[in-house]
């Protein structure tokens, strides 16, 4: 271990620390300061980016229906009622098909249910009105509810086969206008 230490002594010993100087002075201060700069910038901005992209999106805003007053279409039952016989007088006219009429009728239960509810239903079919829980309580749900049953007691004679379904071949248009009919006296806000 004495070799050892006498030769880092004399190697020591050997250099002249009188006349150090550096080769030549630094000059990539400034490229580090903009490295550290741009590598800030960014992690700032990958930080922002994951926390918006981490929340959960939010739903589409349907949007805002005006109030409708007393004085709507929706309002009142008795336009309802006027469009409802209308159907049945053009169907007993020859003007539209039994199927039509069905069809119309399905439409105009749709279309009042949209202007009470703050739903648009007008495309609905009954699978869509069957996925579809709803989250209103009280005369909302009940008022849905029957429209479910209204559109399914609809749908044989709108769309089965007569020869092999009987709510299709014994249901009448005047029976379909009464089920319409039933939605609009009974759903209420």
């Amino acid at each position: 271990m004495s070799i050892t230490l006498a030769a880092i002594d004399g190697i020591v010993a050997g250099i002249k620390l009188d006349d150090l100087k550096p080769a030549q002075p630094f000059d990539g201060a400034g490229m580090i300061v903009t490295v550290l700069v741009v590598a800030l910038a960014l992690a700032c901005l990958l930080t922002v980016l994951a926390i918006m992209l981490s929340k959960p999106r939010r739903p589409r805003s349907q949007p805002a229906r005006p109030h409708r007053g007393v004085h709507h279409e929706t309002s009142g039952t008795k336009a309802w009622h006027r469009r409802i016989d209308d159907v049945v007088d053009r169907f007993h006219a020859g003007e539209i098909s039994r199927d039509q009429a069905f069809a119309q009728l399905a439409a105009l239960a749709r279309a009042y249910a949209s202007g009470m509810s703050e739903d648009t239903m007008e495309t609905q079919t009954l699978s869509d009105l069957n996925r579809t829980v709803p989250t209103s309580t009280g005369r909302a749900k009940a008022g849905f509810m029957l429209l479910r049953q209204t559109i399914a007691a609809l749908y044989p004679p709108e769309f089965a086969d007569e020869r092999y379904n009987d709510a299709a071949r014994t249901t009448s248009v005047e029976q379909g206008a009464e089920w319409v009919s039933t939605l609009v006296e009974r759903w209420r806000r």
